[in-house]
């Protein structure tokens, strides 16, 4: 079946049909306000009186009501961000261009035909990105997505991954892979180091993104965080303290350490000399609330204590079982409670760790405070020639 690429009526219509009703209501997601221009309600009004078809769908058309929930008056609950938007056409065309983008980009790690099930999906949380100023230029902010989908820089490292150093005699491998929870973006890059003895650990992935402009290339990083599923080397880990040798006061996990630094060679490899990390993401701190709040809620209704000792007492029997119940609880032990360890590894946690590598490795410079004079953190890489082996 061939991918199903979205239109921008359609786009319109879905938005004010459901996405605008979803950013209000979702319980998953914090609510959002979105205020439009009067001529965006001339569109809407012609969309309504011009349905979108496509054949073998259901499509339910725009209602009065529909328009009317769109309507500044409507929009305007308090204690809530708001989002304001200058140019509706743009604005639509983004998010069609963003979407149908989405659908090649899935398409390199999985199938994913349809662009309407992903916009469904997936495009209520792409407002989980937003800084401050995005607010004001949400189209800023969609042109910022689309030019990081569109870009293919690192695509070689997919599925298998790459070689790209060594550590203490072990070989560094560095592997793209999709970020299915699209909170932070939609690429991270993992590392996992191993001999040939098959001894195997996983570092922390890089969350990240980039965009190329006037004629220069910008990686976003937004997280350095464990995998769920991470592979734990007891001989390896203990080797990575090695890192902290001469370090006064090793605030970071040594671990967080070499995957940045790995991740900072390899971008200059390529001659990416420039690293932008947002540090104050509106919605990130509301959103892990909820998170830890449905967790707390679903877990144990989920698993009573009898039916956990029901699956354990015949293991060959329940191995799936098994296998999903210790992934929710890998899960509820990650997000419940945790929103204030969450936002501090997201903001002062993420500066501590370039700060680190920027003090111990003579491979970057921070050139401005992030928490007062920009909601990014600004770096420049130093000029490195070639992937260097940790010492």
């Amino acid at each position: 079946m061939a991918k199903e690429y979205m239109e921008f009526k359609e786009v319109v219509e879905l938005f004010a049909y459901s996405t605008a009703y979803d950013m209000k209501n979702e319980s998953d997601i914090p609510k959002v306000n979105i205020i439009f221009p009067s001529s965006t309600f001339k569109l809407f009004k012609y969309v309504q009186e011009n349905p979108f078809t496509k054949d073998g769908y259901l499509i339910p058309n725009i209602s009065d009501k529909d328009i009317d929930n769109l309507k500044p008056e409507n929009q305007c609950v308090d204690g809530i961000p708001t989002i304001y938007v200058k140019n509706p056409i743009l604005f639509f065309e983004l998010l069609t261009d963003i979407t149908n983008t989405w659908l090649d980009q899935k398409e390199k790690y999985y199938s994913y035909k349809s662009g309407r099930a992903l916009f469904i999906k997936n495009i209520r949380r792409l407002w989980l990105r937003m800084t401050p100023r995005d607010f004001t230029n949400v189209e800023e902010f969609l042109q910022l997505q689309l030019n990081f989908l569109q870009s293919d820089i690192f695509d070689e490292y997919i599925p298998s991954g790459v070689v790209v150093g060594e550590y203490e005699g072990y070989k560094i491998k560095a592997r793209k892979c999709c970020n299915d929870s699209w909170c932070e973006t939609n690429d991270k890059m993992t590392f996992n180091l191993y001999d040939d003895t098959r001894c195997f650990h996983s570092l922390p992935s890089i969350y990240f993104a980039t965009e190329q402009k006037a004629n220069k290339t910008i990686c976003y990083i937004y997280a350095i965080q464990n995998s769920y599923d991470k592979k734990i080397n007891k001989k390896i880990s203990r080797s990575l303290y090695k890192l902290n040798s001469g370090i006064e006061n090793p605030n970071v996990h040594p671990s967080q350490v070499l995957a940045l630094k790995t991740f900072i060679e390899m971008l200059s490899s390529i001659g990416i000399t420039e690293i932008k990390v947002p540090l104050l993401q509106v919605l990130s701190y509301p959103y892990h609330e909820l998170l830890s709040k449905k967790a707390f809620v679903s877990f144990p209704k989920n698993w009573p204590a009898e039916k956990v000792r029901e699956i354990y007492e015949n293991p060959s029997k329940n191995e799936y079982r098994i296998r999903e119940y210790e992934w929710d609880k890998t899960w509820y032990n990650h997000v419940v409670g945790r929103e204030d360890d969450i936002e501090f590894a997201k903001t002062v946690g993420l500066y501590n760790i370039f700060y680190r590598v920027a003090e111990q490795f003579d491979l970057i410079e921070i050139s401005n405070d992030p928490f007062i004079e920009d909601e990014y953190l600004n770096i420049r890489i130093k000029n490195v020639k070639k992937l260097s082996k940790s010492k």
